[in-house]
């Protein structure tokens, strides 16, 4: 009896739980907080000047300071300007190769293996690395360290060994991720796509192994001649220290290294062309990927705001967007639907939506991806869904802030970008100020459904729908990576 008693009681339960929502019952709790009123908040977007100190030494290294005394700790983040944007395609892949030796590597003072049980014994890091556009370092010691902590972040910044034989393992685990590029078909659809629509510029090339194979320690430190000086780099601090005190340690080990001019090689612009088209590339998986989209904008668009919104309406804000209720939750055709608009890219970056799902129910989201493309572009959206992005680029704004490295890493960033001084400043009412007829002109103007660029991995065979209507079908060879 006492098994059906439970039974009986969790079905009253559920039913007057039910009732009681139905009926909009509230309870005395949720009545107290649906009346509080609090205030409006205030926070003030921290400032250089203000919370953050910047200072130039003599040889042109830039510092950004910010004190922290909640914890024994202080730590470093570094930008140089390089990066692979600056290599010809032959060369596309010794920036990262530096990048990442520059640490393994040791220095001239400091073999690898020493390197790394100095900072393991005070329990610190130094990281390197090279992108398509910067490079960075990193520090973390604790504040009694500094002075070695900074002594270890010189040295790897100025006086990296480039030890052959790590020159060599970082090749060979290039090689074998080329080797591995086809296995996954998330991989294969974002290097695909990628490169459909940048082809051979530094955004879109595909390294292959015959560029990698003959790179050499001479290649690697002639690269690090040319971008690695003080005047071609900015430092950011946070931690326990106090900002005079820390300027002077910096100076002291820092000071030294001379200053020189850079010739920056040309930088290549990216082909604002659209390649409209449907292209399959054919592999024996349970699901297919589907990935839909053009160029972008660039960074310093004033539309950016509006941008980001319109997008967030239409597939950026996850299961509130059109594109997830639709292809998710109205039809059960995929688990996972998002789209993304990049608005911080220098050159134009991308818009693409993206979808897995079954193989036979691919045309059907195709059909809906395109049907919301037109309707955003053509109908208002309604203040609820604006209301809701909005509120979420606001809600999240004071997240980007949430540690003074955080603070001091970005302000820092806005410099090397070439942002305003005052983005952040304008930030909250530049998104504030985005209207429904904002929404409705920038997605009239940024996207363009008979110019997209339809990439899909699947198994061809188990086509059973005609896609041709949304374009013309071009089979791509998913070719072997040649690693011998």
């Amino acid at each position: 009896m006492t098994n059906y008693r439970m039974i009986l009681m969790l079905v009253l339960g559920s039913l007057i739980f039910s009732v009681a929502f139905s009926q909009d019952v509230k309870s005395p709790g949720s009545q107290i907080i649906e009346d509080m009123k609090f205030p409006e908040l205030k926070w003030d977007v921290p400032e250089v000047g203000k919370e953050v100190t910047r200072t130039v030494l003599d040889n042109g290294l830039i510092l950004f300071l910010m004190e922290d005394r909640e914890l024994p700790l202080i730590s470093a983040h570094a930008l140089i300007r390089t990066g692979s944007i600056y290599d010809s395609n032959k060369d596309q892949a010794l920036a990262g190769i530096a990048g990442t030796v520059m640490r393994t590597g040791g220095t001239v003072s400091y073999s690898p293996d020493s390197l790394n049980a100095i900072l393991e014994f005070i329990a610190g890091s130094v990281e390197c690395g090279i992108g398509n556009e910067s490079g960075s370092a990193s520090m973390s010691v604790m504040s009694k360290d500094i002075d070695l902590g900074l002594k270890l972040l010189y040295e790897v910044l100025r006086y990296p060994a480039f030890d052959s034989a790590k020159i060599e393992l970082e090749k060979s685990q290039i090689k074998e991720s080329i080797r591995r590029r086809n296995d996954r078909p998330g991989s294969i659809i974002s290097r695909e796509f990628t490169h459909m629509l940048y082809g051979n510029h530094p955004y879109g090339y595909i390294i292959e192994w015959d560029e990698v194979e003959p790179i050499s320690r001479e290649d690697l430190a002639a690269y690090h001649e040319i971008y690695f000086h003080p005047n071609n780099m900015m430092i950011a601090f946070s931690g326990d220290f106090k900002t005079g005190d820390m300027i002077k340690k910096v100076k002291k080990i820092f000071g030294e290294w001379e200053r020189r001019e850079i010739d920056f090689p040309e930088i290549p612009e990216v082909d604002y062309t659209f390649k409209p088209g449907v292209f399959i590339i054919d592999k024996d998986i349970s699901q297919a990927n589907i990935r839909v989209g053009h160029l972008g904008i660039k960074r310093d668009n004033p539309d950016r705001w509006a941008v980001s919104l319109m997008n967030y309406i239409l597939g950026g804000g996850s299961f509130t967007s059109r594109l997830t209720s639709r292809v998710r939750s109205d039809e059960g055709l995929a688990y996972s639907v998002r789209s993304r608009f990049s608005t911080g890219s220098r050159d134009y970056g991308t818009f693409f939506a993206y979808t897995q799902t079954k193989t036979s129910t691919a045309r059907r989201a195709l059909e809906i991806f395109f049907e919301e493309f037109e309707k955003i572009r053509n109908t208002l959206p309604s203040a609820e869904e604006l209301e809701m992005a909005r509120e979420s680029y606001l809600n999240n704004f004071i997240f980007q802030f949430d540690s003074p490295g955080e603070v001091v890493n970005r302000l820092m960033s806005l410099e090397y970008d070439h942002y305003p001084a005052d983005y952040y400043q304008t930030y909250l009412d530049n998104i504030r100020s985005v209207t429904l007829e904002d929404i409705e002109r920038v997605a009239e103007k940024y996207l363009h459904p008979d110019s997209m660029t339809i990439m899909m991995v699947a198994d061809t065979s188990e086509f059973k729908d005609d896609i041709s209507e949304f374009g013309e079908v071009t089979y791509l060879e998913l070719k072997d990576p040649i690693v011998e």
